[in-house]
């Protein structure tokens, strides 16, 4: 059946996560659509605090083999002090807002038939209803192919279209006019300082030009038809016209991580005023046509259909909250399955920035954790969508900003370690960061001990490949970061008396235990740091291998890699996170890191290794099912991995509770759940957990290693009938799956990548083998396993 992909309501949004998120990658606007007055909160993914900076602790690296020493002994607290007074540095600098472009309505009376709403199909915000008898619109988009903001107003009758436009910006601004042209100029601050008592200055905007921050500059081009207009101050004041269409760009002297943005930066105001040349003379119309053409085949190569359209006509709202009571509407899960592919092409395409904590949305100058990149799991979580729902190009931005950290993780390294290679820690942000935050905070460990963020993301230059078959993409952009991950993972390692090599000091991330005299999260070793430097020695001989190549490190690696300590199974059957059975200090931890080799990690299958199968699942049982938005979108995936259908499906529930918006700070309240804009509650928002449900509801239709395709792995038994098409598996691989009652129809397989083995696929225990070219097709039914 014919799907309409859309949210919809029937009241203007009165917080930020009641609002509708626009995106061109690049720009970001929420759009409340109110009546008298209309809120377009901006952003833009280079606007950030602060300039390039050596942040490393140049002291650090004294103290790391004497780490080693102290947890080798089983001083843990020693170890803990001596990172967090010795090893600890500064952290990240914040993601920043743009400011709000405000519209407000000059007209007055009762409204009716009050209706915002979201298209998916089209990345388009629509307002409309009924004041005294006009009906009047508003249509807001975000193009990427005109790099512009674009709204349109009008009314059901000429001369109506009465309001005034401003901007509203929270840094240092000026605002001018130039004609029908509104612009604004600003600066971003110098730094912004975290973990401080609320009464300390926190935000600085320094005056020595070596200390200034990114420039800005936005333009409001302001056109229509009929009645007039003009400029006030700094309002630009449009009356009795018939329509009024707004088109707006935004630049940054943002020029590369490296580069100091004020002394050294690119000239926005050029760039801006290029961009306004190019969209000046296009009509509405125009502008819009460009962005469908661009958009709709990006979201329409996967469509899902679970047969069930009860509940479309319900404002989205309404079906959240009926939800939590019912939760009986497949709908609203083919709905968030698709929003997340919608979020993902909104705020990454090629040549932007990778997305933040929150995508690029943010309103707050100090945003939950900076909005920064949070490499411990949320970044990752981020693009795990990317590949297998069919979106690999919005990838790049990711695949770029591996390559930057392995230019400043190398000093890291260097610094911090007294070694060869890259590495990264928990947070990065735009200048591209790599050393362990935490600035002597006590209980900076829990997090910051934890040098394992670059092998991590260098797992999505991998999976690339593994998706397409790109040679040229393994060779140039995948192997350097790889080898640089596994050159310092091979100069770091620590030996213990049997030979075993393994990453330590080890922290399984913000997870702790207890010892005699209190708790501690650093210990020997930790699962999660062992399966990460299996999978990049692993993948690292294996593109050498792909590529023909012999390299010098190669025997170093084929050597180390089968000494590398094993997981290893507690008394109760579960997976254990650290190289003792410790007793947890929060058993229902939100993160399970060290199920890492069962998802995102491919060491750990029921086919393969059902003892280490049964031990994660096991893990998941202990842990419980509840957790923040994010950590519920991991447990869907670890729940499919395990192919328990019913069991994802139950987890993805949980992650569709409602929960209430809050008006002005963050709410960090515990229980995840999803916003009234089906934004993921941690709480407060992070889009992580958007990407994890995501990714979580492909991973129950096809899964994948370097050997097979597996076909309905995990398909609830609520979801009888159906299909899903265009999903991507590795190997290059394209698929269509079509079932009911529960059982396999067909599946449609297109070979689209650059691979010549034979596909292998398996389903409900049976396999059946075939060779399939580039550019063929192959169906094959229920009965071929028979």
């Amino acid at each position: 059946m014919e799907k309409n992909m859309r949210l919809w309501y029937q009241q203007p949004a009165e917080a930020w996560t009641e609002a509708l998120p626009l995106g061109n990658g690049r720009i970001g606007a929420m759009v409340f659509g109110g009546v008298e007055k209309d809120v377009l909160s901006l952003n833009e993914d280079t606007l950030w605090s602060g300039y390039p900076r050596n942040t490393n602790n140049m002291e650090a690296g004294k103290y790391f083999r004497e780490s080693q020493r102290l947890i080798a002994e089983g001083k843990y607290k020693e170890t803990t002090e001596l990172f967090e007074k010795h090893m600890s540095s500064c952290f990240s600098q914040s993601y920043q807002p743009l400011g709000d472009l405000e519209i407000h309505i000059q007209n007055a009376g009762e409204v009716k038939d009050y209706e915002r709403s979201l298209s998916l199909d089209d990345a388009l915000c629509r307002t409309q209803f009924t004041l005294n008898g006009v009906a009047y619109a508003r249509e807001a988009f975000l193009s990427y192919a005109d790099q512009c903001l674009v709204m349109r107003i009008w009314a059901s009758q000429p001369g109506c279209v009465d309001c005034d436009i401003l901007f509203k910006c929270p840094h240092p601004h000026e605002i001018f006019f130039r004609g029908h042209e509104m612009y604004l100029k600003g600066i971003c601050p110098s730094h912004i300082q975290t973990h401080v008592s609320p009464e300390t200055k926190r935000i600085f905007y320094e005056e020595a030009p070596e200390k200034k921050g990114i420039r800005f500059a936005a333009a409001a081009r302001i056109t229509g038809s009929g009645g007039y207009a003009e400029a006030d101050g700094e309002v630009y004041r449009v009356r009795a016209a018939n329509e009024v269409v707004i088109k707006m760009p935004v630049r940054t002297s943002f020029r590369n991580f490296a580069s100091h943005p004020y002394l050294n930066g690119r000239d926005e105001e050029y760039e801006l005023l290029m961009d306004l040349r190019k969209i000046r003379e296009k009509s509405y119309e125009e502008l819009l046509e460009a962005h469908l053409k661009d958009y709709r085949p990006l979201f329409q190569r996967v469509k899902l259909d679970l047969n069930d359209n009860r509940y479309e006509e319900q404002p989205t709202d309404l079906r959240l909250r009926q939800f939590d009571r019912q939760q009986d509407d497949r709908g609203l899960c083919e709905l968030i399955f698709q929003y997340g592919r919608y979020l993902m092409i909104a705020a990454s395409r090629p040549g932007s920035q990778p997305m933040n904590l929150q995508g690029i949305w943010n309103p707050l100058q100090e945003p939950p954790w900076c909005a920064n990149y949070t490499v411990n799991i949320n970044t990752e979580m981020n693009y795990w969508p990317a590949e297998c729902c069919n979106l690999s190009e919005m990838h790049e931005p990711l695949f770029r900003m591996v390559e930057e950290l392995m230019q400043t993780g190398a000093e890291t390294a260097k610094i911090h370690y007294n070694a060869r290679g890259a590495v990264a820690h928990h947070n990065v942000d735009l200048w591209r960061m790599s050393n362990p935050v935490g600035e002597k905070y006590p209980g900076c460990a829990t997090w910051a001990f934890w040098p394992m963020g670059f092998g991590w993301l260098c797992q999505h230059l991998y999976e690339h490949y593994a998706f397409t078959g790109d040679l040229i993409f393994l060779r140039e952009k995948a192997l350097p970061p790889i080898r640089e991950a596994a050159r310092f993972y091979l100069d770091v390692m620590a030996e213990d008396e049997e030979g075993r090599l393994f990453i330590s000091p080890g922290t399984s991330p913000e997870n702790s235990f207890i010892i005699e005299d209190g708790k501690s999260s650093v210990a020997k070793l930790a699962a999660m740091s062992q399966a990460i430097v299996r999978e990049i020695l692993s993948n690292y001989l294996k593109i050498l291998d792909i590529l023909g190549m012999q390299e010098e490190m190669q025997e170093e690696a084929k050597k180390a890699l089968p000494r590398l300590f094993p997981f290893q199974i507690g008394s109760r059957g579960q997976l254990l996170e650290w190289d003792q059975e410790f007793e947890e200090a929060e058993v229902h931890h939100r993160h399970v890191s060290h199920l890492y080799g069962l998802h995102p990690g491919h060491q750990i299958t029921p086919q393969d290794t059902p003892e280490l199968a049964e031990a994660c699942k096991k893990t998941l049982e202990i842990r419980g099912d509840d957790g923040t938005g994010w950590s519920l979108g991991w447990k869907i995936n670890f729940w499919a991995r395990l192919q328990e259908g019913d069991h994802a499906l139950k987890l993805l529930k949980r992650q569709l509770r409602f929960v209430e918006s809050t008006r002005g700070k963050a709410d960090y309240g515990k229980g995840g759940g999803t916003y009234m804009n089906l934004f993921d509650a941690h709480p407060p928002f992070q889009i992580d957990g958007n990407f994890g449900a995501c990714a979580g509801i492909a991973e129950m239709f096809l899964q994948s290693d370097e050997e097979k395709v597996l076909l309905l792995p995990a398909l609830p038994q609520e979801w009888q009938s159906g299909s899903i098409t265009g999903l991507k598996a590795r190997n290059g691989l394209e698929a269509d799956i079509y079932f009911d009652q529960g059982n396999l129809e067909r599946a449609v397989l297109r070979r689209t990548g650059n691979f010549e083995k034979d596909v292998c696929i398996f389903y409900q225990g049976k396999t059946i083998q075939f060779p399939l070219k580039r550019g063929e097709t192959k169906e094959i039914r229920k009965a071929d396993f028979e």
